[in-house]
């Protein structure tokens, strides 16, 4: 089918009773110029089965990848070194594309963007999420604005839909931790922020949805289930100053006593400030541990 202009990414788990859906979304793209890049993360249903039957069919340009269990941090990251193409996108198992000319609607947007004067080089575009029930980002404006993404996220509420050009990507892969099987995205995009600006693309190119088994549903306990990732965002965020200061300090005392990390001032990247704040993590360590609780 030659060689495609995007990536389509999706992480995947046990979703062969919904991943049809995505499929079908996918083959009704009026624009061809993408491959589909599935990485199975130790599926124990018949997720095999059923993307090398779409595969025989040949409607669209598939790639499937096995993985042993590791998480859709260790997913994205083979996802992005095995990309070859232009843009990358992740578009979860149990999410669908919003109509039949997204692929078409953001390449053309792309080129006529992406070459914007602009502070800093463009890396991507961030275009907007919306429910079945048509709830998501709330826009007031048509156009394009160009800035970091951490500005965009700022200005309006909801989900949001990542293309990235896949070169920078390689540049910020997911930090890996023994045990752990997630890293929020923030990680990436604070650290991309620093030399690059995106496009916002003020448009609805995904319908998500949230079930019992996905991560949203399960945000807190996976936070905590996923502890030295939380607080390597928040070492992160510290070290790059960005805004919250004092409370990524906060966070990062929390979670370095909920690991039992006792160098946590050895490893602070502000001693004198960690010391000061050292009793107000303690209280939110404590305020955690109840709202875990009180979770299960």
């Amino acid at each position: 089918m030659g060689m495609k202009r995007l990536t389509i990414f999706t992480p995947t788990y046990n979703r062969a009773y919904i991943l049809p859906q995505l499929y079908d979304s996918l083959c009704e793209q009026t624009c061809q110029d993408f491959e589909w890049l599935i990485v199975d993360d130790g599926s124990t249903d018949h997720t095999k089965e059923l993307v090398e039957g779409w595969i025989n069919e040949n409607k669209i340009s598939i790639r499937y990848v096995c993985q042993e269990n590791g998480g859709k941090m260790r997913a994205y990251n083979k996802a992005v070194t095995l990309s070859e193409t232009e843009l990358f996108v992740c578009i979860d198992s149990d999410d669908i594309l919003a109509s039949k000319t997204v692929v078409a609607d953001s390449l053309l947007f792309w080129d006529l963007h992406c070459d914007e004067n602009s502070k800093k080089p463009i890396a991507g575009m961030i275009s907007f999420r919306i429910s079945p029930k048509g709830k998501g980002f709330v826009y007031v404006k048509e156009g394009f604005e160009v800035k970091s993404s951490e500005e965009i996220f700022g200005m309006y509420t909801g989900e949001h839909t990542d293309f990235v050009k896949t070169d920078i990507l390689r540049h910020f892969p997911y930090p890996v931790f023994e045990g752990e099987k997630f890293t929020t995205d923030a990680y990436i995009f604070r650290q991309m922020d620093e030399k690059y600006n995106f496009l916002l693309h003020p448009y609805y190119s995904q319908i998500c949805q949230y079930h019992d088994d996905g991560y949203t549903k399960k945000y807190r306990r996976i936070l905590f289930d996923n502890p030295k990732g939380y607080r390597e965002l928040h070492s992160l965020l510290i070290r790059l100053r960005r805004p919250g200061y004092w409370r990524n300090i906060i966070c990062y005392i929390s979670i370095s006593l909920f690991i039992h990390d006792h160098s946590l001032f050895s490893k602070a990247d502000n001693l004198p400030l960690t010391i000061l704040l050292y009793p107000l993590g303690c209280l939110k360590h404590l305020y955690d541990r109840i709202m875990l609780f009180k979770d299960r």
